[in-house]
């Protein structure tokens, strides 16, 4: 192995004391593959099978937590008992190499599509925006915003029952957690609502529900995470900023997260406030200062952007698209071969990675394939 990549290697403890070998996983990535029931359909079983040699922690696509909370066609569910069987076996595929399986739960909120819903509508903090395509969400009740908490308590119950060695919390791209953070999506005037304080009592009390779920049906090495968005600009405003995240992130690391997933595309990628010194992963690298482990994602598909993402302040680095590309990514970096890891899939290579039909269509949209592929040709 070239040197320069021994730093992906190392050993890091997390804070509940579990010990992961490297810093390497795999990031979450929806597979839109499951079986019409919501549950772990076989060719997701064999795809998780075959990336789980990647690194030390490996987060599943988001499961759903509550039946209102669909978000995506094929997305698996954790809101009854049927699913135990295929969810035990996805945990022993995603952890067939000794590494860390996590399992993603998710509400999708007002991102959720009413035609996979039984109400065939959905909820959020506010009935704010809406389309044709897309009809504003009911606003929440207080009583569905406890049963919601409680649904994230019954999923980690089920992830902890399944074989999983943790959850991670998903407070990222949008979802209903991060629709509570916001002050653009949570015009609320209640308890959940209004300040900051008030906007972050969501998230809080999911975290605090899977941390008492965990107490009493796991053992200590049970880990429990948390993904963010570091900032909010979109279509409807500013939701919130890098400054509202420091505050959010020393809440969570005082509510007992043992590591933090921060969602980006890039992870060079600065703040939308030019005024503020440094990258994102700087600014939160310094805010947590290692008191939970820090993981980042974006624009990863080379060691040495793994080594560079290090070096700007990530703790763990985490690759989603170039996982479905090379699946072999990190055997060939331990084997000095690091010249032959694959950026786009070869022609050559269509049909031999194991990727969901579903999931392969997406992928070639995205351009994703080295060369057009030939017509009639899917996923094995």
């Amino acid at each position: 192995m070239n040197p320069q990549y021994k730093a992906l290697f190392e050993e890091i403890t997390l804070p509940n004391g579990v010990v992961l070998n490297d810093r390497l996983g795999v990031a979450p990535m929806t597979t839109y593959s499951g079986n019409p029931d919501g549950t772990v359909s076989d060719e997701e079983l064999v795809y998780y099978r075959r990336r789980s040699n990647i690194g030390s922690l490996f987060i599943s696509a988001c499961i759903a937590v509550s039946e209102n909370g669909i978000a995506f066609p094929g997305q698996f569910v954790a809101f009854n008992e049927d699913v135990m069987p295929r969810l035990t076996q996805l945990a022993t595929a995603m952890k067939a190499n000794g590494n860390k399986a996590i399992l993603q739960m998710q509400h999708g909120g007002r991102q959720g599509q009413p035609q996979l819903i039984a109400a065939n509508e959905t909820v959020a903090p506010s009935a704010v925006g809406g389309s044709a395509e897309k009809p504003a969400p009911r606003a929440l009740t207080g009583e569905e915003i406890t049963a919601i908490i409680r649904d994230f308590g019954e999923t980690t119950r089920r992830a902890i029952a399944a074989g999983f060695d943790g959850v991670e919390i998903h407070g990222a791209n949008t979802y209903l957690i991060q629709q509570f953070v916001s002050e653009v999506t949570n015009l609320r005037e209640d308890e959940w609502g209004g300040s900051l304080e008030n906007r972050m009592k969501f998230p809080l009390a999911v975290l605090a529900e899977v941390k008492r779920v965990a107490a009493e049906f796991a053992n200590d090495d049970f880990i429990i995470g948390y993904r963010l968005s570091p900032e909010e600009y979109g279509e409807l405003g500013i939701g919130y900023t890098i400054e509202e995240t420091k505050i959010l992130t020393e809440n969570l690391i005082k509510g007992g997260i043992h590591y933090l997933h921060v969602s980006l595309m890039d992870f060079k990628k600065r703040p939308h406030n030019e005024e503020t010194e440094g990258s994102i992963v700087e600014i939160l690298s310094k805010q947590i200062a290692g008191r939970v482990a820090f993981v980042v994602v974006g624009s990863v598909t080379k060691p040495e952007h793994a080594v560079a993402a290090l070096e700007e302040g990530a703790d763990l680095v985490v690759m989603g698209r170039q996982v479905l590309v090379d699946p072999e990514w990190t055997e060939k970096v331990k084997q000095g071969k690091e010249g032959d890891i694959n950026e786009t899939i070869p022609h050559e290579m269509i049909g031999q990675l194991d990727i969901p039909g579903p999931l392969w269509n997406l992928m070639t949209t995205y351009k994703m394939v080295a060369i057009e592929e030939p017509e009639n040709v899917n996923a094995e």
